[in-house]
């Protein structure tokens, strides 16, 4: 500032002495009033114009003055992020190749660089594939066994033994009078085994409503296995049935009902069943 002060007086004691000079040469050469008053309106003029140079030097210097004053602007900073890959123990560190940018700047005398890092690319290494081929035997381990075609085993069916029979005596044949029976009102028969052999010493038992008569036992000799009841005269149902020794059943009982116009005696057979 104390040197533009300095310069605003060299000029304004300038303009003083240009204005005086101009005033003696005016006079000087003027000498009537008639040409007083047009001098003094180029005076004017010329005053005019050296205040307006004046006031435009003055205001060039003052914007020439703040621009030297003034911080440079800054410019954003780029950086660069470098990622560094994890590098493996066997291969060798790779290293990188730099690449400077010099960028010019408003101010004179004042560049800025740029240096980036180039890495180069890392090829990953394929990832190793499990082996399908099968490991080979071992020359100790026995060879695996073959399967064998087996037949199929016929399973045999359970044998089942035939249920054994209720009783052990059945009917020999069907029961019924005999008119050529010789003697009157009995029931007879002949017990045979499943042979068909007579069998002696049987008991056969006959009975109804009223009448429980003893059981008869079987003969043998050459009347073997036959035996006689005596029965009434009387025209009833009788029940005729085998028994044991303590007089249970051994057989089922079988009807006979008894009618003398028809018969004097009725046939009742039997036969072991086993």
């Amino acid at each position: 500032m104390p040197r533009i002060r300095q310069e605003g007086k060299r000029f304004g004691g300038l303009a003083a002495g240009c204005f005086a000079a101009a005033t003696v040469y005016g006079f000087g050469i003027v000498m009537n009033k008639g040409y007083a008053f047009g001098f003094l309106i180029v005076l004017l003029v010329v005053v005019l114009g050296l205040y307006v140079a004046f006031t435009g030097f003055m205001s060039s210097r003052e914007a020439l003055r703040a621009q030297a004053t003034s911080p440079a602007p800054t410019e954003p900073v780029q950086t660069t992020e470098v990622v560094q890959a994890t590098e493996l123990p066997d291969e060798p560190t790779p290293t990188p190749t730099g690449a400077s940018l010099v960028l010019p700047t408003p101010l004179p005398g004042i560049t800025v660089t740029l240096t980036a890092a180039v890495l180069p690319d890392e090829t990953e290494a394929p990832p190793e594939t499990a082996s399908t081929e099968p490991p080979p035997p071992s020359p100790t381990s026995p060879p695996p066994a073959q399967p064998t075609d087996t037949p199929p085993s016929l399973v045999q069916p359970p044998t089942v033994a035939p249920p054994s029979p209720e009783y052990q005596f059945r009917l020999g044949g069907p029961p019924g009078g005999d008119p050529a029976y010789p003697n009157c009102c009995y029931i007879f028969g002949t017990v045979r085994n499943a042979a068909g052999s007579p069998l002696e010493g049987v008991a056969v038992k006959a009975f109804n409503e009223w009448n429980d008569l003893p059981p008869a036992i079987t003969k043998g000799g050459g009347e073997a296995g036959q035996y006689n009841i005596p029965i009434g005269h009387d025209a009833v149902t009788w029940y005729v049935v085998v028994v044991d020794a303590t007089g249970t059943p051994i057989s089922t009982q079988v009807p006979v009902n008894f009618d003398l116009d028809a018969a004097g005696g009725y046939r009742v057979d039997w036969q072991r069943t086993y």
